[in-house]
């Protein structure tokens, strides 16, 4: 029997796949009742290079949450990663000429905002509202019974290529589950790791995961910017392997043993075994170098990007940084030092069955409950019903086959 308040969630990172099931209560309780993490294989800074063997550990993650029989999964909310996904803002205006604005006025401006962001290959994920403007009243957030000549509305769009849109979908087209929503998982943890108070006054979230980082800019209490940057943990551990001629394994595992906020002595050393099996030794001073940076170099180019979108002064709230990358020790001082902004990394604590952990690669799967709760808190606004997106798949294959 299908219960409607029991949903699974699974995040599709490249380093991890996380998934959980949870009833979510009428108030929006989230109570965990089964976690699964499995090590990724088939998916490349976010996206998804090989079907079968992101199948087989999907298969392993469902079944570790199905294991005690009480419960069966029909539907999931997934997340969607990757240098594919792009935001951006979209405005629609219609005509109101002196009436008082209705519903059917927003929808119209709503639909006219979706015509101006359509983009020929693309997926809409989110459309979502920042404010409207009626005349030159600006910054509106309810316009409904206002007189005036014309009502636009803005709206912040996320999309996704439809290869990798659909890509995703194939990987769960071998079992009778329905994917009930595909969320932008830089969106799902931005609003999982922020407080209200911080949406409000502006806060810049950093998801920072394996092969990307997810950013996402809210201001008053709205997305203003996100972008994707193909740059995350698993670049840093390549440069650790190669100053130190080892593997990816020791070097992760080297790098986690590292905090780059601490001024080491000259003759702290680290000893490893190289890929000869011969045992070399390290400065730790020298490998946190290494570490430190790379970082200094993903944070120029966030910064960048964010000053290219105009979005540098909206956010005094500073950074909040989450995903399994920002668990390096230090990264806050790091961060806060190169930025001269406030930052705090986000922990997100769970737990099942007596066992708790505490993480900050958490975000994303406790973001994509949020949004299968209250669809609205998303603010998204889109034409697709919970219909089940399987069959809307086969039908995209039946309509492609067409074409040739």
């Amino acid at each position: 029997m299908k219960e409607k308040n029991i949903v699974a969630a699974i995040d599709i990172g490249t380093s991890h796949i996380i998934a959980a099931l949870a009833k979510i209560s009428e108030d929006g309780n989230i109570i965990l009742i089964a976690f699964a993490e499995i090590p990724s294989k088939g998916v490349k800074k976010g996206g998804i290079v090989n079907i079968p063997l992101v199948q087989h550990v999907i298969d392993s993650v469902l079944d570790d949450l199905q294991a005690s029989g009480s419960y069966h999964i029909y539907s999931i909310v997934t997340s969607l990663s990757g240098v594919s996904v792009i935001g951006y803002n979209a405005d629609g205006t219609v005509m109101i000429r002196g009436n008082p604005i209705t519903e059917h006025n927003v929808t119209q401006a709503v639909a006219q905002a979706r015509d101006m962001s359509s983009l020929e290959g693309r997926q809409l994920l989110h459309m979502l509202r920042q404010s409207f403007d009626v005349d030159k009243q600006t910054d509106i957030e309810t316009p409904n019974g206002l007189m005036g000549e014309r009502l636009t509305i803005r709206t912040h769009v996320i999309s996704a290529a439809k290869m990798a849109y659909y890509n995703l979908l194939q990987t769960f087209s071998h079992r009778n589950i329905d994917i009930e929503q595909v969320v932008a998982s830089g969106f799902a943890s931005a609003i999982a790791v922020t407080t209200a108070d911080e949406k409000q006054l502006g806060v810049c979230v950093l998801d920072i995961g394996a092969g990307t980082t997810d950013v996402t800019v809210i201001h008053q209490g709205v997305v203003k910017h996100t972008e994707v940057i193909p740059m995350g943990g698993d670049l840093i551990t390549s440069d650790v392997a190669f100053f130190m001629r080892t593997t990816a394994n020791i070097a992760e595992s080297v790098k986690k043993d590292i905090d780059i906020s601490i001024q080491y002595a000259p003759d702290d050393f680290i000893e490893v075994k190289g890929l000869s099996e011969v045992s070399r030794r390290f400065m730790r001073h020298d490998v946190s170098n290494v570490i430190n940076e790379r970082y200094s170099q993903f944070l120029e180019v966030i910064e960048q990007k964010i000053g290219r979108a105009g979005v540098e002064d909206i956010f005094p709230g500073g950074f909040v940084i989450c995903g399994g990358a920002a668990e390096q020790s230090g990264l806050v001082s790091a961060v806060r030092q190169k930025t001269n902004s406030p930052v705090r990394r986000a922990e997100i604590e769970i737990s099942v069955k007596n066992k708790t952990q505490k993480s900050s690669r958490f975000a994303t799967v406790i973001g994509l409950f949020m949004c299968a709760y209250e669809e609205d808190y998303t603010r998204t606004m889109t034409d697709n019903k919970k219909m089940g997106i399987i069959s809307q798949l086969s039908r995209f294959f039946a309509r492609l086959c067409q074409q040739f």
